[in-house]
């Protein structure tokens, strides 16, 4: 009876032990709480943890708290990745319990307490070594005062407050990695000395050193990081080349569309271009509203690889580079299908100082600026296009003489060149340069009819051609084609004032479902003045399945353009007739004829008819009867039409007409790289320099980026012995920065004329021709902006081969111990159930071989599982595997032979617990005291120069706890920071 005793109790305690090996377990897998305070955002902060419904920090050592800690936390809390970490208590001092003093992390961790630590309450370090951590999720980047969002001021967002960056020593693979990560491609300049205008708050990051190839400026080494207090003198800034590009036009805002990719760029196929994608690439570049999008026919083809695929952008992205990458619609594209868009060089368009919206002084915005218009140039077309693009009707007025005022700043000299039907006043050719000086007050005025048409005409090549489309109950609606007819579209014409109908027709629907109602059964007699006259039936939903829609073409939507040449002024003529591109027969074109359509354009007078070889011929429909002008007539249709001769089935010459006018100007750097010279312009036929004296510094950026030379450049002086070869055109060219093209600017008026003693304008480019002189990187998935696939996630780190976190293995030996305690038990209860069947020599051998192996395997080997108790041994502590695997998400991990050596001092005062981490007879070594802290310098020597006048306020620190005694560790030296710069 007393052996079956004994053996119950024997049970009953190997059930207790497995409970508790149970509950061991459980408290393996972790169920605490983390959170960073005191940063400005929940992804920056102090670490705190919360064990036993109480909330306490985290502290650690310099030489031993890291990123791969940091980096846990991060992870742990969905911020990213680690931006900055420190055990300076960099957000302050916490108060109360200290709960961790985690001593190895290799990063891989899911949660901070994994790493392996004291024990929960156990620490040798003070509040004074609280550690901190800013994730990348916290940290925000931007350019400002640039003139848009791939050029500016670098500032940086941190604890919520946007701050500058400064550094003495800025350079190209600093700046570079700040345009990858905003996604403007690779950097084309690097500015100092606050090129972009010195910033208002603080200074958040100083001196910093980047390699080129990181994927954050934070991953670059900082000498200087927080709220610093001194002068904005040293505040950097960056261009970057940008995502997109429009090449192959008379301005940055008008051309041939390329996207970066890899090294090099690749043009886009005009299939895989929609308008809310022209809109983005517009404002991501500085311009205002997209206005067209054309094929390789007006900005020529492009060379090189074409870009796979296209974008699906919302219209509201800031960068090409956020939209989403759609795949191709078809088998590829080629060159013959380029796409190019036409942006307007402004970005808004305004009344000012009349009665109502519709009248009064007109401002343009460019640049992020506002200014008045002279009214030198101002006529009545230009006005009818403002007041129909301000939804105002149509121009009653134009008044003379600054009659709304003059407002402030100098006027704005641009000369538009509307024919009165385009839709945009950015549509309109404008110029400024060799624009005569606008006289005092004269600003620009219209008074406009206010309110606007029921009806319009869109996607059409003006406002005078397109699908018909009418206000219908707040919304527009297309009109069915049922008994649709001329006198319906003479109707239309008529209203939109827009001259006479000259097709009406149906077409197919372009976007099925984008009206959902429609006006149907429309008959007119053809002499009413509104088409609400007319009879229709009621409006009704669309019917599902419809597939035309009425399309007018008026006369008033006839148009002319030089085409292939190298400006608006000179090239092929084309005529748009009947809603169509016609070419023009050459055989009985002459100088007169030039001289109507360089009239018509605004284009001065009429210089050269060049053959078809020299622009081209041209391809499809062709207009025979062009010719016979006597030169005086306003338009080429006021020409009588010629009648073909008898038999005539074809142009003899081609269809290639062509004209070259006076106005036609061109620019160029008379040098031997093309990027370098004297600043030469075509105007009236002739080239000409332009005298150095009055021209800007910022003409030079200008002239280089419309070359293709670069973003920036600079003035240089004269060669003595170089000299102009004809006359000078120009003098006192001011460019500011930013605008969009030469043309531009304002100068002095057009004439011949000798330079003063500073000669003519010479200037040196920063770049090469058809590029910059930058460096590429190699591309990155994180910001996507080369081509390469995407995620859209961040990589977690993955532990290294073998790799396996503290926490688990003592999951897995505990797990074990509890296996074999559980057989011990079945073993037990078996034993004693055979001894009440009697004594058997079966069962007495089986249970003497299953206790022998049992002695055996229950030995555990505690030296290979490193403590969680507070105190590991000598061996114990040996055995910790260091984790130098790669693939941690780290900036530089820090990597040793063995582990972080704990310092041989004593414990601090207060730390009672402090001795249960030595040996036996082990005698305490002296403290640390408080004159053994180094005072340690953010500014490193033999690193970069420091900046003058900026300090850290209260850098300084109180010096660190002691560490435990000696433990056969050797002798690391510890300093905390009193940080000034």
């Amino acid at each position: 009876m007393g052996q079956e005793v004994f053996e119950m109790a024997t049970i009953s305690q190997l059930l207790a032990s497995a409970l508790g090996l149970l509950l061991c377990v459980q408290l393996c897998r972790g169920t605490e709480e983390l959170r960073l305070i005191d940063g400005g955002s929940r992804c920056a902060g102090r670490v705190e943890v919360k064990h036993e419904g109480q909330w306490g920090t985290v502290c650690s050592y310099d030489f031993i708290w890291d990123v791969r800690g940091a980096s846990v936390v991060c992870r742990q809390l969905g911020c990213g990745t680690v931006a900055r970490t420190s055990p300076y208590t960099p957000f302050g001092a916490g108060a109360g319990r200290i709960w961790l003093q985690p001593f190895f992390c290799r990063g891989t961790e899911t949660a901070l307490h994994h790493c392996s630590h004291y024990g929960w309450g156990q620490h040798y370090c003070g509040h004074d070594w609280d550690v901190g951590v800013t994730c990348s999720d916290a940290v925000e980047l931007r350019l400002v005062n640039g003139g848009g969002p791939c050029a500016g001021r670098v500032e940086v967002k941190l604890r919520g407050q946007w701050g500058t960056v400064a550094d003495n020593e800025w350079d190209m693979e600093d700046a570079e990695v700040v345009c990858q990560q905003l996604g403007c491609g690779s950097a084309k300049s690097a500015h100092a000395w606050s090129r972009f205008g010195k910033g208002s708050g603080p200074i958040h990051l100083a001196v910093v050193d980047c390699r080129g190839d990181e994927s954050a400026l934070w991953e670059c080494t900082i000498k200087g990081w927080e709220l610093y207090n001194g002068s904005h003198s040293w505040d950097v800034g960056v261009v970057c080349q940008g995502f997109v590009q429009l090449v192959g036009g008379d301005s940055a805002c008008s051309g041939r569309v390329e996207v970066r990719q890899g090294r090099g760029w690749a043009t886009l196929c005009k299939a895989h271009v929609d308008l809310n994608a022209a809109h983005v690439i517009c404002k991501e570049l500085g311009c205002g509203a997209a206005l067209a999008i054309t094929g390789a026919a007006h900005f020529g083809a492009g060379a090189g690889p074409i870009w796979d695929g296209g974008f699906e952008c919302a219209g509201n992205e800031s960068l090409l580079s956020a939209c989403t990458r759609r795949l191709p619609h078809s088998q590829g594209c080629t060159h013959s299908s380029d796409a190019g868009i036409i942006c307007s060089p402004y970005t808004g368009f305004r009344l000012v100082n009349g009665s109502t919206v519709c009248a009064g002084r007109v401002e343009l915005e460019a640049r992020g600026t506002w200014g008045s218009l002279c009214d030198a140039g101002w006529d009545m077309p230009d006005a009818q296009v403002l007041c129909h693009h301000l939804g105002c009707g149509f121009a009653a007025s134009v008044p003379r003489r600054g009659h709304f005022g003059t407002g402030s700043g100098p006027l704005r000299q641009d000369t538009f060149h509307c024919s009165g039907t385009e839709s945009h006043l950015g549509e309109c050719p404008a110029t400024a340069l060799g624009t005569p000086a606008c006289s005092l007050g004269h600003a620009a005025a219209v008074n406009c009819s206010g309110g606007t048409e029921p009806l319009r005409l869109v996607d059409g090549e003006s406002r005078c051609d397109g699908r018909l489309e009418v206000a219908l109950g707040g919304a527009w609606g297309r009109v069915l084609p049922q008994q649709w007819d001329d006198s319906g579209a003479s109707v239309v014409c008529r209203q939109l004032r827009c001259g006479t109908v000259q097709k009406a027709y149906a077409a197919p629907v372009l976007q099925p479902g984008s009206s959902p109602l429609g006006l149907s059964g429309l008959q007119c007699a053809g002499t009413e003045t509104h088409l609400a006259q007319c009879n229709a039936t009621l409006p009704s939903a669309v019917p599902s399945g419809h597939t035309e829609e009425a399309v007018v073409v008026c006369s008033g939507s006839r148009r002319v353009r030089l085409a292939s040449g190298p400006g608006r002024c000179a090239g092929r003529v084309e005529v748009y007739v009947q809603g169509a591109w016609i070419h023009v027969c050459e055989d009985a074109w002459d100088l007169w004829d030039a001289a109507v359509v360089c009239r018509q354009l605004g284009c001065g007078k009429a210089l050269a008819v060049p053959g078809s070889a020299r622009y081209g011929r041209g391809s499809g429909p062709v207009w025979l009867g062009a010719g016979g002008c006597s030169g005086t007539e306003a338009t080429l249709w006021d020409c009588p039409a010629l009648a073909p001769a008898p038999g005539q089935r074809g142009c003899k010459q081609g269809a290639g007409a062509a004209a070259v006018c006076s106005e036609l100007t061109v620019l160029r750097l008379a040098g031997s790289s093309g990027c370098t010279g004297r600043l030469e312009v075509f105007y009236n036929g002739t080239w000409g320099s332009v005298c150095a004296n009055g021209t800007s510094p910022a003409t030079a950026a200008v002239v280089c980026q419309q070359l293709g030379c670069g973003a920036t450049g600079r003035l240089a002086s004269a060669p003595a012995t170089t000299q102009g070869s004809g006359p000078a055109w120009l003098a006192w060219v001011q460019c500011e920065l930013g605008t969009d093209s030469l043309w531009h600017c304002p100068s002095a008026p057009w004439q011949l004329q000798p330079c003063d003693s500073p000669g003519d304008t010479h200037i040196t480019c920063d770049g090469d021709p058809g590029g910059t002189r930058v460096t590429p990187t190699p591309a990155r998935a994180t910001g996507c902006p080369d081509g390469t696939a995407c995620t859209g996630a961040h990589r977690s780190p993955t532990a290294g081969a073998g790799a396996m976190a503290v926490p688990t293995i003592l999951c897995i030996v505990l797990g074990t111990l509890l296996c074999l305690a559980l057989g011990a038990l079945a073993v037990q209860a078996w034993r004693a159930m055979a001894r009440h069947r009697g004594p058997g020599r079966t069962g007495d051998t089986i249970s003497e071989a299953v206790y022998e192996e049992l002695d055996y395997t229950l030995t555990p080997e505690y030296q290979e599982v490193p403590s969680g108790s507070g105190s590991p041994s000598e061996g114990s502590a040996a055995k910790l595997p260091y984790y130098t695997s790669d693939s941690v998400e780290v900036s530089s991990p820090a990597t040793a032979a063995d582990t972080p050596a704990l310092p041989r001092h004593g414990p601090p005062d207060g730390y009672d617990d402090a001795a249960a981490v030595l040996h036996p007879g082990e005698a305490a070594s002296p403290g640390l005291s408080d004159g053994d802290v180094s005072e340690v310098t953010v500014l490193e020597a033999g690193s970069r120069p420091s900046l003058s006048n900026l300090e850290l306020p209260g850098a300084t620190t109180d010096a660190p706890a002691s560490a435990p005694r000696d433990m056969g560790y050797d002798d690391v030296g510890v300093s905390g920071p009193r940080t000034s710069l």
